[in-house]
């Protein structure tokens, strides 16, 4: 792996294997609070306004100062609406239903749905070695829905993968046109104040649900799961992500990416035996086997040349 100027390479690969750690907790940790809360809504502004007051906090210091035109800041807020009211509400909506190793794999398609919204805006076909990719993946996500199953659980099961689809899809429209304004701003201060404003966003339609809401019925996973969320999944692993940006290419970036549904695999086993992680995680054959087939089309499309 060749490296930019500036870190080692064992100091970057425990940056890496840190962010598919906290990554692969994510979904598990997520999938406790989303049941403890019961709420999507509530959870999701909880939150967004836990990490909004961190990131505040942290402006002028470890993140800096905005600096948007005008016309940016209307950029941010429909950033700010595809990150918060639609990509985390959805998150947190199908993981309520669905399981942590499902979510992981849906997410590992990212670089999948960028490929084919940046091609739209293009108006360029993907080569034939990127569209056997897509086939091979869509292939596999397919398998893990298995369309072809009855029965309540796998029905209970679909409607949350298709939740999370719909997170996935907004995630990918954020990220292709959060990457014009990266370009020209500092990344970390767009990802913040998408978040900050998207949070805003969502409060007056988050008022009623939160004033009604029973929050001493939140278990201790569920608060622990909302810090998670917060202090790791929205902070740490932003800063983390932002440093391999910085030292290593997109393409080498998105190898942590490919890591998260095996580690969250494994993780969601282990939690299951001991007991955090309640019923069937559908670990089973069909899961290994569409896992399989999704990262391999997602590794065809990353290896195709343009």
């Amino acid at each position: 792996m060749k490296l930019r100027p500036g870190k080692s390479k064992n100091h970057l690969y425990l940056i890496m294997a840190l962010h598919v750690f906290f990554a692969a907790g994510t979904f598990i940790f997520s999938k406790a609070a989303a049941m403890s809360f019961a709420n999507p809504m509530v959870l999701t502004v909880s939150r967004g306004l836990g990490a909004a007051v961190i990131l505040l906090m942290l402006t002028g210091w470890k993140i800096p100062r905005p600096d948007f035109t005008l016309r940016e800041w209307f950029w941010l807020l429909g950033l700010g609406v595809l990150l918060v009211p639609l990509n985390q509400y959805c998150f947190l909506r199908g993981l309520e239903l669905s399981v942590p190793g499902h979510s992981a794999l849906m997410y590992a398609m990212t670089p999948l749905g960028v490929l084919l919204l940046y091609s739209a805006r293009k108006r360029k076909i993907p080569s034939f070695q990127k569209l056997s990719g897509i086939f091979i993946a869509f292939s596999g996500v397919v398998v893990v829905l298995r369309p072809w199953t009855s029965g309540v659980r796998i029905s209970e099961l679909r409607t949350g993968d298709l939740w999370l689809i719909l997170a996935v899809s907004c995630w990918v429209v954020y990220t292709v046109l959060a990457s014009d304004i990266c370009r020209k701003k500092n990344a970390i201060t767009v990802t913040a104040w998408s978040l900050i404003l998207g949070v805003l966003i969502m409060l007056p339609m988050a008022a009623g649900p939160i004033r009604n809401f029973d929050f001493s019925a939140v278990s201790t996973s569920g608060w622990f799961g909302l810090g998670y969320m917060i202090v790791i999944t929205s902070i740490t692993m932003m800063m983390l992500w932002n440093v391999l940006l910085q030292y290593l290419t997109p393409v080498q970036v998105a190898i942590t990416t490919n890591a998260q549904p095996p580690a969250t695999a494994l993780l969601a086993a282990l939690t299951a035996i001991v007991g955090l992680l309640p019923g069937d995680q559908d670990l089973g054959r069909m899961f290994i086997l569409g896992m399989v087939l999704s990262l391999s089309g997602v590794m065809v499309i990353q290896k195709a040349k343009d």
